[in-house]
């Protein structure tokens, strides 16, 4: 299965620790251009919602954190125009030693499944859908968070871009609720990777940063309480119906 790692062109260093990490492994790989929202001027950019970022989010987005997302839809898009399932990674990822191994066993799914998360999971709040010797696969009634690695096929590729054009959340965040989108999102276990958090440019202390206002407050606390049981009805719906 081919690897797209998303990586900023002028991150020297850090392309060349995610070519080493793969090399060493003997993984074949190629770099997606990440785009820098601090600079950059992807068409894409111009879709973002900033009131309904502030409401998901109770803050306004970070530039680093709009070009993140865009360049997901990137690595969505190569991975349609390959017509092939793909391996997503951040290059600020690290391999476990079940990576190949995991990637390997979710590809014998790829005409069933449509997003398969490589991360450890933060909430085992799952439903099995094939347990094999080494390896198992679930579906998430509650999908995590963070986008450092995963596998994803065109036609769930196809079906994310539809719904993710429009900027509303971090990319994260819009994977994570499955109600807009209505995909059913998969996890490996055994986790073949986990993230790094190196010298983010979106930066720990803008997203820690909070907008103030009572009814700011008040449709935030509306948006997460609606979302967290649609989301939950919509995995559970899923989960029941699908592989």
């Amino acid at each position: 299965m081919k690897i797209l790692v998303i990586s900023l062109p002028k991150s020297v260093e850090r392309r060349a620790r995610a070519a080493q990490k793969l090399g060493e492994r003997q993984l074949a790989f190629e770099f997606i251009d990440a785009v820098d929202g601090r600079v950059d001027q992807h068409p894409y950019l111009r879709h973002y919602d900033e009131a309904s970022f502030l409401v998901h989010r109770r803050r306004r987005a970070a530039p680093g954190e709009l070009g993140c997302y865009v360049s997901h839809l990137l690595a969505w898009e190569r991975c349609i125009a390959l017509n092939e399932p793909v391996v997503v990674l951040e290059d600020d990822f690290e391999l476990t030693p079940d990576f190949e191994g995991g990637v390997d066993y979710v590809g014998q799914f790829a005409d069933q499944v449509s997003f398969v998360r490589l991360e450890p999971l933060e909430k085992h709040t799952v439903l099995t859908s094939n347990k094999g010797e080494r390896f198992s696969l679930v579906k998430q009634l509650d999908v995590g968070m963070c986008m450092t690695g995963y596998v994803i096929t065109p036609h769930g590729a196809k079906r994310l871009l539809a719904h993710a054009r429009t900027i509303r959340a971090p990319i994260d965040l819009f994977l994570k609720y499955t109600f807009d989108h209505g995909e059913l999102i998969h996890a490996v276990v055994p986790h073949g990777v986990y993230p790094t958090h190196a010298d983010s440019v979106i930066g720990i202390e803008v997203r820690n940063q909070r907008e103030k206002g009572f009814m700011l407050g008040l449709k935030r606390f509306a948006y997460k309480t609606f979302y967290r049981f649609a989301n939950l009805f919509t995995n559970l719906a899923n989960g029941l119906r699908r592989f």
